[in-house]
């Protein structure tokens, strides 16, 4: 009885450390408590990093792909997504967009292998999960994670000081660390509008 009394007081106690730890790292960074500190503590264990599988084919990407919009990370739709959607760049929302056939296979070949559903880290599993009851859809603006995580933002938001409306799609307007891979809400400013605050 005493052993298992020993045990359950060292468990407490180490999630108390845990906890306090937490507390500690969110005042470091201003927070003061914040609902998402544990975010940043676990931030390892969570395996957050989104940045672009560095490799000749992630350069590639960002020159044919980034060259006409955000070359949005691979994590953000699934294999299938990909696959549909490379396979049709001759009508790709609009434009033209066809590769040789040796970028074409480069690139399939890295958007599929860092696709939501082939990497283990917070926001592609959380994807993943979003999209359980449903296809694979064409844009990422059309996954179930991406409305939730926008859900607080008007649909037409208009920058104050140029009168332009601001896209979804263009990621780093507002998240000024999305070519690094970081969304942290608290990293948001929003043009004409200022740092969005949840």
């Amino acid at each position: 009885m005493k052993i298992r009394a020993f045990w359950i007081l060292l468990a407490l106690l180490l999630a108390t450390m845990v906890f306090a730890a937490g507390i500690v790292m969110a005042d470091r960074d201003g927070r003061g408590g914040d609902d998402d500190w544990s975010e940043q503590f676990f931030r390892s264990w969570l395996k957050t990093d989104n940045r672009l599988n560095e490799s000749q084919y992630s350069q590639l990407y960002r020159e044919e792909c980034g060259s006409c919009h955000f070359p949005f990370q691979p994590v953000f739709l699934p294999t299938a997504s990909w696959q549909t959607m490379m396979h049709h760049l001759d009508d790709h929302f609009g434009e033209n967009a066809e590769l040789s056939d040796e970028d074409h296979a480069n690139l399939l070949n890295y958007l599929t292998s860092n696709a939501a559903d082939k990497v283990n880290r917070e926001i592609p599993n959380k994807i993943m999960w979003s999209l359980r009851y449903t296809s694979s859809p064409q844009r990422i603006t059309d996954t179930a994670f991406f409305k939730h995580e926008h859900d607080e933002i008007p649909y037409t938001v208009m920058n104050k000081k140029t009168g332009e409306q601001l896209s979804f799609s263009n990621c780093d307007t507002c998240h000024r660390r999305a070519m690094q891979g970081s969304y942290n809400e608290h990293e948001i400013d929003i043009p004409g509008i200022g740092r969005w605050e949840d």
